[in-house]
């Protein structure tokens, strides 16, 4: 079993899970909240949500439920934790019985799901995952900057976040819109929407609202 191979079919299952159940979880405040959180839509009473090896659980949590690992285990990580890539490994060790080192993660970098810099606690949990490098530096110097501002709302004070649009797209490898006004890269993002199952119009509203709402305080 590859590490790419891996890589792609936990992003498939989560982008599923995320078209099913928009409420799909990336930011909680504490891995007590995980396994009622993270199986939302369908309560797993078999989940259990522990610590990483020989990792404190106050900085890495990895909550496991009866299943395919793809979509029934995920690893998450304190924000002001440094060491979430050896932890994405460690996890891939236990969960898949793959020993992995950094080099078969080339190309990819792993990141949280959620830009840490939009967390307003070192101590939220963020869930990590593997998205292509090119990719995710691409959203972290466009969107990701604009919308970490520290003025909002939700960046000084919401512990609890949702996945989005935008971290739907990064985490599928689909590269970020160039401004708010660049009208080909939001149908391109629209596009591949509707191509996993959803409206075209919903899709163009979440996109659309999501780039008013991360630039309104840009000069």
């Amino acid at each position: 079993m590859s590490v790419l191979s891996i890589i792609a079919r936990r992003r498939d299952a989560l982008v599923r899970a995320w078209v099913r159940d928009p409420t799909v979880q990336v930011q909680v405040e504490s891995p007590l909240v995980l396994p009622r959180l993270v199986f939302l839509a369908d309560p797993e009473p078999d989940a259990s949500v522990g610590q990483l090896g020989r990792r404190r659980q106050e900085n890495v949590a990895i909550i496991k439920a009866p299943g395919n690992a793809d979509a029934q285990a995920s690893v998450w990580v304190a924000s002001g934790y440094g060491g979430y890539k050896a932890a994405y490994l460690a996890f891939l060790r236990e969960v898949y019985q793959v020993s992995a080192t950094s080099a078969d993660l080339a190309g990819f970098d792993v990141d949280h799901l959620l830009n840490r810099a939009r967390s307003p606690q070192d101590t939220s949990f963020i869930r990590i995952e593997a998205v292509r490098s090119d990719v995710n530096q691409a959203w972290g110097r466009l969107f990701e900057a604009a919308s970490s501002n520290p003025l909002f709302f939700a960046n000084q004070a919401r512990e609890r976040r949702t996945m989005s649009y935008m971290i739907c797209a990064k985490l599928a490898g689909q590269m970020p819109m160039l401004s708010p006004t660049d009208q080909s890269g939001i149908d391109r993002l629209v596009r591949y929407f509707v191509s996993i199952g959803l409206p075209d119009a919903e899709s163009r509203s979440g996109v659309e609202s999501m780039l008013r709402f991360a630039y309104q305080r840009r000069s």
